[in-house]
């Protein structure tokens, strides 16, 4: 990444930069030369990708150019606005920052990183855990550690105000084999995740097999199922009781029936007097979008507490009607089905 100003997208592993143009003011040391400062750090987890977000910030109200650097190759790879430590040319910098993370002499040894090449950098630490004595090992002109033998500071990431974004469930089977060829199970949870894509919702997988050996997650019960569920702010899925469980935990439900005609999804949602499903002949983006919007409003989360009360009302009489069930008389038996052999029986 190259002289550019970072600003936060929709996905977390991609970020907007604005480049600086001519008229950008650029900072000069007492020579008249242009300062560019190198950011370098693990930027390996959302700690680290905030403090190089406030140390960026700082550094595009000074005017300043820089260029950020990580120390992992896979993360550098999977960040094209990342240089890799191979690509940095030590010469290009008057500043080196190192940001965010443990950091200790074997670290730099095994990265093949050395210090000396930015012998004409001022090398600043900033919000690192220093893991050897700062007596014995410091690199650094200046020291602004989150901890080291000398001093303790509340972590960076503090400073950033943090946006908050959607919490939904995602309860989902991947095949049902006795729909056979009208399965479209496939394109309804290619659908569900293209929409927490692009929303940028914060997913928490939700399994609802039992028992705890076949769960994902590792739920052993109702009660652990519809104690996840009840803390979501929506949950996505194309399971009946994924739909079952959220409407009894007050929950809305974006739903999509898996079958092609809609089957037993569609009647449940229909029966309960939920309006948030679609059939899988009906996905459209647009369409998911604004179920989506209806089911994180006041109304759709009004509409949700209320669906299970209405449930139960309806199924009033089937406590009766099972007790009465279980006191018939003894059926006469049933006629036993021809076989294929009886045909040829006299």
């Amino acid at each position: 990444m190259s002289g550019r100003l970072a600003g936060k997208s929709n996905s977390s592993w991609s970020w907007t930069r604005a480049i600086y143009d001519d008229r950008t003011r650029r900072s000069t040391d007492a020579e008249g030369s242009e300062l560019r400062v190198l950011l370098l750090g693990h930027f390996s987890t959302v700690g680290d990708i905030e403090s190089l977000e406030w140390a960026e910030a700082i550094l595009a109200g000074e005017g300043l150019r820089f260029d950020v650097a990580s120390f992992s190759e896979k993360v550098a790879e999977g960040r094209p606005d990342l240089l890799k430590l191979d690509q940095v040319d030590p010469r290009r910098y008057t500043h080196l920052v190192m940001v965010c993370g443990p950091l200790w002499p074997d670290f730099l040894r095994r990265k093949r990183l050395n210090l000396d090449r930015f012998g004409h950098c001022t090398r600043i630490g900033l919000n690192l855990t220093m893991v050897e004595p700062t007596a014995e090992w410091n690199p650094f002109h200046v020291l602004l550690e989150r901890d080291s033998d000398r001093a303790s500071r509340p972590d960076l990431t503090f400073l950033r105000s943090t946006a908050r974004t959607p919490v939904v469930g995602l309860c989902t089977i991947a095949r049902q084999r006795e729909y056979g060829s009208a399965q479209r199970h496939s394109q309804a949870l290619d659908h569900l995740r293209q929409l927490v894509d692009k929303r940028n919702l914060a997913v928490v997988e939700i399994d609802t097999r039992w028992p705890a050996s076949r769960n994902s997650g590792g739920l052993g019960s109702p009660a652990q199922v519809i104690s996840v569920i009840e803390r979501m702010d929506v949950l996505l899925t194309n399971r009946l009781h994924g739909l079952v469980f959220a409407m009894k935990a007050g929950v809305p439900a974006l739903a999509i029936d898996p079958v092609a005609g809609g089957n037993k999804i569609t009647a449940q949602a229909r029966t309960i007097g939920w309006p948030a499903v679609l059939s899988a002949d009906e996905l459209a983006p647009e369409r998911l979008d604004g179920l989506l919007d209806w089911c994180l409003s006041e109304e759709g989360q009004t509409a949700a507490r209320q669906i299970a009360g209405d449930a139960q009302a309806k199924l009033q009489s089937l406590d009766q009607e099972f007790r009465d069930a279980l006191r018939l008389p003894p059926p006469t038996p049933l006629p036993r089905p021809r076989s294929f052999l009886d045909r040829f029986r006299r």
